[in-house]
């Protein structure tokens, strides 16, 4: 094991040879211009074996400089994996650092109940255009397919009643059994699907059409924000987003009483903690799931 050296220079040297791309070389880069800042302001060097104590400190640097958690917890993700680039090319590290505990917050993403994805469905003061995008969306919330999926369906990918694809993140073949709503719109189209806008536009249009909808209920957003922890009533319409499909239709399943593991294989989450956190249901909506097992309906 050779000894530890500059974290910053490691860094340089692995992003100099790293072969990923250039948007995600930039966020290893922004993670390590913090640390630098971190150090700087410490005047303490930061080397390939820090410790936990430095991990904890550099949080909470990050959280005074007003980052969002998000944002905290990205930085940290980039630095824990150089760390274990650095020990992989064989620099000491401290390998506790693999459990220092990135800080998190619960996600502010909504779904839509399967009322509010037929009455999106069934919405026709639409221009041609956003019945176009309308539909692209409701393919999204009965199949839980990402946008880069559900937005490049073609005739091949429909065969005899499901949804088969491999998708475009993770190159995984995935098999969807086609919602009686989702074989409409398809035969609407004769399996020819419109030309899908970029997600940018898409992400635009569809709160506009879920405003015209009616979707203007006040929905609590609550983020962290540094140390301090911001709240606002915001309009439902504008979490709406291409992400929220996959959410619907998710968190639609669960609640109908499939098995996660068997949501699992059309999601692509690994482990249930994962999906578990992905979905989104309440108290009172999950009791109505455990109702109607058979644990508490069975009399003998």
């Amino acid at each position: 094991m050779q000894q530890p050296i500059l974290f910053h220079v490691f860094a340089s040297e692995y992003l100099s040879i790293c072969k990923k791309s250039d948007a995600y070389k930039k966020s290893l880069q922004n993670a390590v211009n913090h640390l630098l800042r971190f150090s700087d302001n410490r005047e303490i060097p930061i080397f390939t074996n820090m410790n936990e104590q430095v991990m904890e400190d550099f949080v909470y640097y990050l959280q005074r400089q007003n980052l969002m958690v998000s944002t905290v917890k990205n930085n940290i993700n980039r630095i824990k994996y150089l760390l274990r680039k650095a020990h992989r090319s064989g620099y000491e590290t401290d390998r506790t650092i693999e459990d220092f505990p990135v800080p998190d917050e619960e996600s502010n993403a909504i779904f839509l109940t399967m009322r509010e994805v037929y009455k999106i469905h069934r919405y026709a003061n639409l221009t041609d255009r956003e019945i176009e995008i309308k539909d692209y969306f409701i393919i999204g919330c009965l199949t839980a397919l990402r946008f880069s999926d559900y937005s490049r369906l073609k005739p091949k990918n429909f065969v005899r009643n499901k949804i088969v694809i491999k998708t475009k993140k993770t190159n995984t073949p995935v098999q969807v059994p086609m919602h009686p709503v989702v074989k409409e719109i398809v035969q609407k189209y004769n399996k020819e699907l419109p030309p899908p806008p970029s997600v940018q536009h898409f992400n635009r249009q569809i709160k506009k059409i879920c405003k015209k909808i009616g979707f203007k209920r006040k929905v609590l957003f609550e983020r962290q924000v540094g140390q301090i922890q911001v709240s606002r009533l915001i309009p439902k319409y504008q979490f709406i987003s291409s992400h929220t499909a996959r959410r619907t239709a998710a968190t639609n399943m669960y609640l109908a009483g499939i098995m996660p593991f068997r949501i699992m294989l059309v999601t692509g989450h690994k482990t249930e903690k994962a999906f578990f956190r992905y979905i989104r249901i309440t108290r009172e909506e999950n009791v109505k799931v455990l109702a109607r097992h058979r644990f508490f309906t069975c009399r003998k």
